[in-house]
């Protein structure tokens, strides 16, 4: 995934619906012309390296529209944490840690699977 949609996505300012064919929904602009456009096949095999689990798109999917519609989807979580901090510790003092961590390891695997990977959309 592209750098600046990453940062869309993680903004919650577009997410993939796993109940409605994989189609993208964009809450925000759409610049990159992405709404309405559905999820290639082979990011949707849950089980290969470069796709995603169901579960997430759903709960990344929920925290979108609460975010968007509501205001009131789960916090936003800082993913920089600075050299020398002690991440774990920070993750586990802090709200959800569970959530947190799923988050945090979903980010960091998915950039790393992804790296200098195009992004995977057809129309």
């Amino acid at each position: 995934m592209r750098s600046d949609i990453h940062q869309s996505f993680d903004g919650f300012d577009f997410s993939i619906n796993p109940d409605d064919g994989y189609k993208i929904t964009c809450f925000d602009n759409d610049p990159s012309g992405i709404d309405g456009r559905v999820l290639d096949p082979i990011c949707r095999e849950s089980s290969g390296e470069r796709g995603a689990r169901d579960e997430l798109l759903r709960w990344h999917f929920r925290q979108a529209v609460l975010a968007n519609m509501r205001r009131s989807g789960e916090p936003s979580f800082e993913m920089d944490f600075p050299p020398g901090s002690d991440m774990m510790g920070e993750i586990l003092s802090g709200p959800e840690p569970g959530k947190r961590m799923e988050a945090e390891l979903f980010s960091r695997l998915n950039e790393l699977l992804g790296n200098g990977a195009k992004s995977h959309v057809v129309a």
